[in-house]
């Protein structure tokens, strides 16, 4: 879907965005902001990395309205953050609204790397605009800045405030806190499953695209039964549902027991799962972001992908990292080639990924 939602967005919002570009409207830029947007449509790892900047907005401007416009896959990253109010692109009255929001922001923050709509409606809807530079789409954005590949994305969506001469950082993520009367279920769950044991998550599967970026089934297997034998942890698999043949094969090649937690909870529930493992390892996907922001201990697995950009942010966490490649990624240009996988996955051994695990359970 978001594949096919890629190439609407380059033929038709490019054609949009040369429209809207000879519109001229005011250049003068408010200094003082009342209401601010943030604009964040897709990806749950990117979705939790851009909390970052949120609070750093909430921080600066703690008596102004912020608001953030996404979608109903990931609106539970937003759920609980510090913010005034979330506005949903997926109804109609949301579409609706955004169509007809003329100036409605005093500044509006696009988070999206490359989407051509998310600049047509920072256009719409803002008075001034912060968006990344060097694009076709940059021309409606009243301040830009670069998308640096050199630096962590949590540095690149506060460099969004640093634009405006607004000193910030952060050396982790927000960590998303859950209002315990929602997590009963997940919480009996972990108490029947594992007691006190100490427990390793694993995210075996990706999101849909670049499916290169997957570690191999038979080196996840060989490493949960490593993980069990010799350090007495249990397994559980953490993943989405639609990567559920796959952590079935892993699980089949096991010959220790393991948990499936694939299907059992919403986003919510996973999230509030993941902060309660002793260590989380995963593929570079969204559940590797959520550990991470939750405090667990995590190893991140790279390949297509560089962990200069999106390693598991925070002290402590391992990113590993072997391929001689160049990363087949590029975010800001919407270029996802999945190709490779023996020379970007096939590089790290099981060894690798132990001696992680190990060094993370001293």
């Amino acid at each position: 879907m978001r594949s096919f939602l890629r190439n609407i967005d380059k033929i038709f919002g490019k054609i949009h965005v040369l429209l809207f570009s000879f519109f001229k409207l005011s250049k003068k830029k408010p200094l003082k902001f009342n209401r601010i947007l943030v604009i964040k449509l897709w990806a749950i790892g990117d979705s939790v990395i851009s909390l970052s900047l949120i609070r750093s907005i909430k921080e600066k401007y703690p008596n102004s309205s912020v608001e953030v416009l996404t979608t109903c896959n990931i609106k539970d990253i937003f759920k609980y953050a510090k913010i005034d109010k979330q506005v949903s692109l997926n109804s109609f009255s949301g579409y609706f609204s955004m169509l007809f929001s003329f100036n409605r922001y005093d500044i509006v923050f696009d988070c999206e790397p490359y989407f051509n709509i998310s600049a047509l409606i920072s256009f719409i809807a803002g008075k001034r605009r912060v968006g990344f530079s060097d694009q076709y789409r940059s021309r409606l954005y009243t301040d830009t800045i670069k998308f640096r590949k050199e630096q962590h994305m949590v540095q690149n969506y506060l460099d969004m405030l640093r634009v405006l001469d607004i000193e910030c950082d952060a050396g982790k993520l927000e960590k998303i806190i859950i209002p315990d009367d929602e997590l009963k279920n997940v919480k009996a769950f972990i108490s029947d499953e594992f007691g006190d044991d100490k427990i390793v998550g694993i995210c075996a599967g990706i999101s849909g695209s670049v499916k290169s970026r997957m570690w191999y089934e038979d080196r996840f297997a060989e490493l949960a039964d490593r993980i069990v034998n010799d350090l007495s942890m249990q397994i559980v698999f953490i993943d989405s549902i639609r990567n559920k043949p796959t952590v079935e094969i892993i699980r089949g090649m096991m010959k220790q027991n393991s948990v499936s937690a694939l299907g059992k909870f919403s986003l919510k529930e996973e999230i509030y799962l993941i902060s309660q493992c002793d260590i989380f390892i995963s593929n570079d996907t969204g559940p590797m972001h959520i550990a991470a922001a939750q405090g667990c201990k995590t190893i991140g697995l790279f390949g297509p992908n560089t962990p200069v950009l999106w390693a598991p942010y925070g002290k402590g966490n391992i990113s590993i990292y072997k391929t001689e490649l160049p990363p087949s990624i590029q975010n800001d240009k919407a270029i996802f080639e999945d190709r490779n996988r023996e020379e970007y996955m096939g590089v790290i051994s099981v060894d690798d990924v132990f001696e992680a695990v190990k060094q993370l359970n001293k």
